[in-house]
Parts: structure tokens; sequence; C-alpha cells
């Protein structure tokens, strides 16, 4: 089973964080820097969804086919009768512990253990041993909640900002547009510095050309939003809506054309790689992709 397939399976049948954290160090292309932040993570709801977003990523699975996998419920793998009993689960850790604690329904004794395992010195008082633990607590969130990746802070910030991205009935266009957004605001924010830094008019020009084209994605995908939040209508000037009605052509060829259309695309890309249209580039090999994927499917 090749790596996309083995966190498909993953994704289908388990989803916790220790079977995602095994799972990862076995990928062959695994960043150790995420495999140490994997390692260092507890077991929350955030981590979790953080450690799926990450290893589907690394696989080449997008986020809204992450999102529509993750929307299906676990599916329960029977255990055959020959099969080896699993290895005993790991107790929870401190951090899990601390993260579990509620003070309105914490006991007393196993409360004071867990401060003292925190290393946390509380006054006698009850009141005082619950206020305690449950700063250290709120620390703890506020380290996992750093540790979260830019982009996907941002989404959770878009979703408040424009809550319809959140309804069942939402477009699918409008939530490829987030990630457009995301990613040239991200592409613009890394380069737009940079300029202040140049000193060959070349090099100067090229920088500038990618912060203004990402300046412009941003603002599409920005006006798109606002238009729907408004008048509940797609606005469809985005350059997505082309795409999409691109790989709606495709999906309507019949296969001989299908076949053709693939190596059309295949021989476009080389050509615009030889004279650097990195946009056409992306296009095309995007096209490629859901292009394959349909013929594989007949």
């Amino acid at each position: 089973m090749d790596a996309k397939n083995q966190v498909l399976d993953y994704l289908k049948h388990n989803r916790s964080l220790m079977g995602g954290r095994n799972l990862y160090n076995q990928l062959p292309r695994k960043s150790l820097a995420l495999q140490n932040s994997f390692r260092r993570m507890t077991d929350t709801e955030a981590n979790r969804s953080r450690m799926h977003y990450e290893i589907a990523r690394s696989v080449g699975i997008t986020e809204r086919e992450l999102k529509i996998i993750l929307q299906k419920p676990i599916v329960q793998v029977t255990k055959k009768v020959d099969e080896p009993t699993p290895p005993p689960t790991e107790p929870p850790s401190l951090e899990d512990r601390l993260l579990a604690f509620k003070a309105d329904a914490a006991e007393y004794y196993p409360s004071k253990e867990l401060a003292k395992e925190l290393g946390l010195k509380p006054k006698k008082s009850k009141v005082d041993l619950f206020q305690q633990i449950e700063e250290a607590k709120q620390e703890l969130i506020q380290k996992e909640i750093d540790t979260i990746p830019l982009e996907v802070k941002a989404s959770v910030k878009l979703r408040d900002q424009f809550p319809f991205l959140r309804k069942a009935d939402c477009p699918d266009v409008l939530k490829i547009l987030v990630n457009e957004l995301i990613s040239a605001y991200e592409r613009f924010k890394e380069v737009q510095p940079k300029l202040h830094e140049l000193l060959s008019a070349d090099v100067a020009k090229h920088t500038v050309d990618v912060v203004l084209e990402n300046y412009i994605k941003n603002k599409e995908a920005w006006d798109e939003l606002e238009h729907y939040k408004e008048t509940g209508n797609l606005l469809g000037k985005h350059p997505v809506f082309e795409r999409l009605a691109a790989k709606e052509e495709i999906a309507g060829l019949s296969t001989p054309d299908l076949t053709q259309k693939i190596k059309n695309l295949e021989n476009n890309i080389g050509r615009n790689k030889n004279k650097g249209n990195e946009d056409l580039v992306a296009r095309d090999q995007d096209l490629l992709a859901h292009a394959k994927a349909v013929l594989e499917k007949r």
C-alpha cells in the first residue's frame, strides 16, 4: 500500500493521535521537525486536527478532500480471529490529565496529586488548589494554540468572519477560495518585505511582480467572499471559476477525447516549464491530475 492510501486508511479507520504519530514515522518523505512536534503533542482535539491536516498534506490530499473524509464517521475494522491482540494503550500523560481537569467535577486528593506532579505549591485550601491547576491548564492550552500553523489559524478566523463557510449549503467554490486567499496572503507577506533589501533591478522587478500578483489574488478571493456574504449570490469573477468550468468540461469528455486531453496537458506543461510560465504550469498540472482521476474511475 502506497503512502497516500496508508493515510486514507488511517483517516477512515483510526484518526487517533498515537495512530497518526506511528503512521507519520513510516512515511518516506517525513519532516523531522514535524515528527518531533507530533511526539510532543498531547491528545487534544486541536492537536488531532492539526495532525490530520499535516499528514494529509504530506501525501497530496487537499484540505477539501480531508474535510469530506473527516465529515464521515470512523469505520470500525472487524477484528479477525487470528489477529494478534493490540498492545495496551498508553496511560494518559500528565498533560492529558491536566487538560481533562474540570474544577466542578474534580476530587480533592487526586487534584492534590496532580498539582504535586505539576510542581505547584498551592495553599491548603481547595479553592486555591483548583485555581492553580486551572491556571496551569490555561497556560498549556495557550502553548498548544501557539503551535498551530498560521494557515490553520487564518482559516478559523475566516470562518468566524464569514459564518456561511460553516453551513452545509455553502458552495464548495467558496471553500476553495478560502485556500486561495490564505495561500496568496502568505506568499505576499513572505515576499513583500524583501523589496527593501534588493539591489538588483532584475530581481527587484521579479519580486514586485510576485507581490503584485499575490496581492491581486488575495483581493479577488476576498471580493468573492464579501459579495456572497452581502448578497447570498456568487460574484463569479475569480479565476477559480474558470478552472472549475474546465474541470467540468474534462469530466464530460468521451474516453478517447479524455486520453487526448491528457496528452495535450502534458505537452503544455513541458512547453510552459521551458518558458518559465509557472502559473500556467500549476493550472495545467491541476487539470492533468483531475483528468487522470476521471479516467481512472472509468
